[in-house]
């Protein structure tokens, strides 16, 4: 009986200690590897939106007398927006640039002050989001450098977690903001492990939002970290034993070797 009880407790430690030590391995993986790795990843740039038209097809060109038009198929394209990421430090970091599109006005000598009202939406609201799907339940924690030339309020940072990718009109994901908008130019933070969690299928992405003026945000993403998140194996032994891995473990361990002590003593007698 004793030797069947102990059997019982060292096998459900052996399967706890695997468990324990399969989960330190993945919380101990940085980095934008496997899974996670840049080639996983997806980048969009909200664009101008006008009815019936392919937005890829609008540019912008100088006339003769110094003014600028929107024309199709030609000029300067101006859709999507100029927002892009930067994996040249991947995989212990990556840096994701927001759009400023606005700067081609500068091209023709222009600002959104003094740009034709045919032009004024290359100065509109835009989101750059990098973005990923996660196939399985997972915790995310990163931290991140922002810095921005425009005042942060019109630049914003954070994360967005959402059932649908932001290319799909549906995409019903909620902004979470991490820079501070009244904050400093440059400006640091860090997002737990625990606070952050992806369901299975759901997909993950970091934006920055402009006003497309006044020169481009950027935030680097460093201590990149996905655990996901797992239970115990269906095969564990589900007869009732102490937590193997707590102090109660240790106790029922000590006392089953008293009271086989207390046995053989009185055997003896």
């Amino acid at each position: 009986m004793a030797q069947a009880i102990l059997k019982t407790v060292f096998g459900a430690l052996a399967t706890s200690i695997a468990v324990v030590s399969t989960t330190a391995q993945m919380a101990s993986a940085q980095g934008f590897t496997g899974s996670f790795a840049v080639d996983q990843w997806d980048l969009f740039n909200s664009r101008p939106a006008f009815t019936g038209i392919d937005n890829s097809r609008i540019g912008i060109e100088g006339t003769d007398d110094g003014s600028i038009r929107p024309v199709l198929d030609g000029g300067t394209p101006l859709a999507p927006f100029n927002g892009s990421v930067d994996f040249t430090d991947a995989p212990d970091s990556l840096t994701l640039l927001g759009s400023d599109q606005a700067s081609i006005l500068n091209e023709f000598g222009h600002t959104c002050g003094t740009a034709p009202s045919s032009v004024l939406f290359v100065c509109d609201l835009s989101i750059t989001t990098l973005f990923i799907t996660v196939s399985e339940p997972t915790y995310i924690s990163f931290s991140w450098d922002y810095s921005t030339p425009d005042l942060p309020i019109f630049d914003p940072f954070g994360f967005v977690v959402s059932d649908f990718s932001p290319t799909d009109s549906r995409a019903n994901g909620v902004f979470k903001t991490l820079s501070d908008p009244a904050g400093g130019a440059t400006q640091s933070g860090s997002v737990g492990m625990f606070d952050l969690m992806v369901k299975a299928n759901q997909v993950f992405g970091l934006q920055i939002g402009t006003d497309n003026r006044n020169g481009r945000a950027q935030v680097t993403i460093r201590d990149f970290q996905a655990r996901p998140i797992i239970s115990e194996p269906d095969e564990v032994d589900p007869t009732p034993v102490p937590e193997p891995t707590s102090g109660v473990a240790i106790a029922v361990l000590a006392g089953l070797g008293l009271s086989l002590n207390a046995k053989s003593r009185s055997g003896k007698q």
